[in-house]
């Protein structure tokens, strides 16, 4: 069977909290899960009361296993009425990539690899700048300037 990559969240009880942290490795140990990854998420305030509880620690266990074990995790945690407040198990998906997002990307790649320079930077010097404004004011010529406005042109 094929091990795939869970995610199993607990809700419990402040003064019952590590007992069940240590029976749930217990259990995950027992149906074969590897990369066990505890986090703890510390103790929070409930929006709303459960069991009579307004604060409850929250743990996160990151796992592999099979997917015919994890029916073994649930009916333990379901039997873990006293301590535990909420649980939920959730499975990480592989996602795959459209294909024209595949194609974009590859499309982006290329523009890169093929993109040069389209402007070319000519550097003068000041005294040749000189010499051609010298040359050009020799040569100006006045244009006879329209007193016609943008947009208010009659036909």
């Amino acid at each position: 069977m094929e091990v795939t990559k869970y995610e199993l969240l607990l809700v419990s009880k402040i003064d019952s909290a590590d007992a069940l942290v240590s029976r749930v490795e217990k259990v995950l140990k027992d149906i074969d899960a590897s990369d066990v990854k505890l986090e703890k998420l510390g103790k929070k305030t409930l929006a709303y009361q459960i069991k009579k509880q307004t604060e409850a620690n929250y743990f996160v266990f990151n796992f592999h296993a099979q997917g015919s074990t994890i029916s073994d995790l649930g009916d333990m945690l379901r039997l873990e009425q006293e301590a535990l407040l909420r649980y939920l198990i959730t499975v990480e998906k592989k996602r795959k990539l459209r294909k024209k997002v595949k194609k974009a990307e590859e499309k982006v790649v290329e523009k890169k690899e093929e993109s040069k320079p389209k402007v070319t930077v000519v550097t003068k010097t000041s005294a040749e700048v000189k010499v051609k404004s010298a040359k050009k004011d020799s040569k100006v010529k006045v244009s006879k300037v329209s007193n016609v406005k943008k947009g208010r042109n009659k036909k």
